[in-house]
């Protein structure tokens, strides 16, 4: 276990070397990765985005039947000050049994362990009744883009796991659930003019503080209804206005104003139904009187991102599977989203579950301990002998 341990504390040095910042091209660590991954015969498969600068990397180990199971990291980070960090945070240091560098704990040390454990598995390979899938995905800090992408590829493949395990930082306590997550954008464009004589002119900040009082209303509706029944907390869906920007001076009339939105709703309630109720409004109420003014004058509803929610099933192949291998503690849920959404929408059975703390993770001085490490190891280390047994 020390070699595994010296190993993942390595690769973890590399991975958090690349400022995979999400947002931007990650070929250089995708192409680190597949390189350590050919060079132990172990054939990968390149997911690209349609920009041709962001990749997922997806490989398999074992044989090539369906089943098996998934681990799945994002290759993402979320930005580093460095003015708020003691080090540099893409150069990994190690101080009283932590290890400090952005993506440390989120999620770079899950992939480096199971980087780690490769070799193994490799070794095993003609013994393993069960084929085991490296899914490595971007952009998931920003909306689970690579995720969005893997039902088709693995259609597309042919490939059919049964399990994904999605390594996020959970401490290594079970998470079956989290609501869904529609990322959204308001764009309103009216007509500018002098604020001395408003007539004649659409004010885009006037209607978009109209569309906002909306969304809050909705929100307020559906936390009045609250699901007794949901594990969820809040048990219902929300709704939130995070950023707002428009206009150029206090006496000019803003001919445009955009909101950044969201919408993050309970696995059982429909999103897009939810955006379609703020689009008739949208429709029949701002846009008549915006056009009787102008009519040039629009609002746009951009979804930018969707993530769907995952189901909370406590009795699925990915929590009987964890629960034999380390924890029989009561499975739970979280109201925030992870690439799993994406995968229980393909049909597999998923559960979140990782080494490290999420109260580390996406801020100044991110770190993993070296015990959460040694956590991860001994998790997989299991998994290995489980997929190499008879049982």
């Amino acid at each position: 276990m020390r070699d595994l341990q010296a190993t993942a504390e390595a690769l973890l040095a590399d991975l958090v070397g690349f400022p995979s910042v999400t947002g931007t091209p990650n070929g250089a660590i995708v192409g680190y990765i597949k390189d350590y991954l050919e060079n132990l015969n172990i054939p990968v498969r390149i997911d690209a985005h349609e920009d041709g600068e962001r990749f997922n990397l997806f490989a398999t180990i074992g044989p090539q039947i369906d089943g098996g199971i998934v681990l799945s990291g994002h290759t993402d980070v979320v930005p580093a000050n460095s003015a708020g960090w003691t080090a540099d945070p893409f150069t990994l240091s190690k101080q009283d049994g932590r290890l400090y560098g952005r993506g440390a704990v989120d999620m770079k040390g899950f992939l480096a362990i199971a980087l780690a454990l490769a070799p193994l598995f490799k070794q095993a390979e003609g013994e393993m009744r069960l084929p085991l899938h490296y899914a490595f995905t971007f952009d998931e800090e920003v909306g689970s883009f690579g995720a969005a992408q893997m039902p088709a590829f693995l259609q597309k493949h042919q490939i059919k796991p049964a399990i994904a395990i999605i390594g996020e930082p959970t401490g290594m306590r079970p998470f079956i659930g989290h609501k869904g997550g529609l990322e959204l954008i308001a764009e309103l464009h009216g007509t500018a003019g002098h604020a001395s004589d408003p007539r004649g002119t659409v004010n885009s900040i006037y209607y978009a503080a109209r569309l906002i009082r909306f969304i809050e209303e909705k929100a307020k509706s559906l936390a009045a209804r609250p699901n007794a029944q949901s594990p969820f907390d809040p048990p219902y869906s929300t709704l939130s206005v995070g950023r707002i920007e428009g206009g150029e001076a206090r006496n000019i009339i803003p001919s445009s104003c955009r909101f950044l939105w969201e919408i993050r709703p309970l696995p059982d309630d429909d999103a897009h139904a939810i955006l379609a109720e703020i689009q008739h409004f949208v429709d029949q109420h701002l846009l008549p009187e915006m056009k009787s003014i102008h009519a040039d004058a629009r609002i746009e509803l951009i979804i930018d991102s969707w993530c769907p929610g995952m189901q909370a099933r406590p009795d699925s192949a990915a929590a009987a599977l964890v629960a034999r291998l380390w924890t029989n503690a009561a499975p739970q849920v979280v109201s925030f989203g992870t690439d799993g959404g994406h995968f229980q929408s393909a049909g597999i059975e998923t559960i979140v579950f990782g080494p490290g703390g999420m109260t580390e993770m996406h801020q100044p001085d991110e770190f993993i301990s070296c015990a959460a490490i040694a956590e991860g190891l001994q998790f997989l280390t299991a998994l290995h002998g489980y997929m190499v047994s008879d049982q």
